[in-house]
């Protein structure tokens, strides 16, 4: 990163939303995206399919699509959506979700990140994730980070620094993945959501992050109400522990509650 956006990585951008198409350009202009993006020969941009239920509980297709129309536009890397759903096979979450259609009308790949080849990872500062197996493709781009704020029963938030559990798959399912429910259940009965959350943002940070807070859900990460008066944001930084607490107040969470905020 430049001088400029060093001196800027703690600072969260927001504009009102309109719609996707004036509104995510208009937010990625104001952070600065477009000065990371030159030199980048591989962008993985990574939202949050956790399942193949519509938005708010997933990232709508729509802004992903307006964020591949403003990195190709000053950008000439390669762009990999990937991610790696919990509650379904990735495949169909791609399919049902409109991705598909991503990637036939704008030539880009999809990668499901739980199929994908694993390198061993060790970090002494973790809580609970003292060796962990990730994905490699996540550390060969520039890696945008593209949640949906919404409450969770033990995450109590899942926004930016929650979405990395797509990168993490059980460690019984790595040499012989089986599509089935809930692949990610270790982190929550075996190391805990808490401190899961907080290793695996330690293991790969984003180099940048867009929140979609167009309507945000309450109650629950996969059956919980939309919002109502919907919040109609929109949400960007460089920092996922900054951006998770400058929008938790906006689903009425003190982000001094959540531990891995702390």
């Amino acid at each position: 990163m430049d001088k400029q956006v060093c001196f800027c990585r703690n600072k969260v951008f927001s504009v009102d939303f309109i719609s996707f198409s004036k509104s995510v350009p208009e937010i990625l202009e104001k952070a600065g995206l477009h000065k990371l993006l030159q030199k980048p020969k591989k962008i993985i941009l990574k939202p949050n399919l956790t399942t193949n239920l519509p938005p708010p509980c997933t990232t709508p297709a729509l802004l992903v699509e307006e964020v591949i129309k403003f990195c190709r536009k000053f950008s000439k890397a390669e762009i990999t959506v990937a991610e790696g759903s919990g509650g379904c096979d990735t495949l169909i979450a791609f399919k049902d979700l409109g991705y598909e259609r991503l990637a036939k009308n704008y030539k880009i790949k999809l990668v499901d990140l739980n199929r994908e080849e694993r390198i061993e990872l060790k970090n002494p500062k973790v809580k609970a994730l003292k060796k962990v197996k990730l994905p490699k493709i996540i550390f060969d781009g520039f890696f945008i980070n593209l949640p949906v704020l919404k409450q969770h029963d033990e995450g109590i938030l899942t926004c930016a620094t929650k979405n990395l559990f797509g990168i993490y798959l059980n460690q019984g399912l790595i040499k012989h993945f089986l599509p089935r429910w809930w692949n990610k259940s270790e982190l929550h009965y075996k190391y805990g959501v808490q401190e899961s959350v907080y290793d695996l943002n330690l293991y790969r940070p984003s180099d940048f992050v867009l929140v979609d807070a167009s309507i945000g859900q309450l109650g629950n990460e996969i059956h919980g109400s939309p919002c109502r008066p919907p919040i109609k944001k929109l949400f960007a930084g460089f920092d996922n522990l900054e951006v998770d607490r400058f929008c938790a107040p906006y689903l009425n969470l003190d982000p001094k509650s959540i531990p891995y905020l702390n």
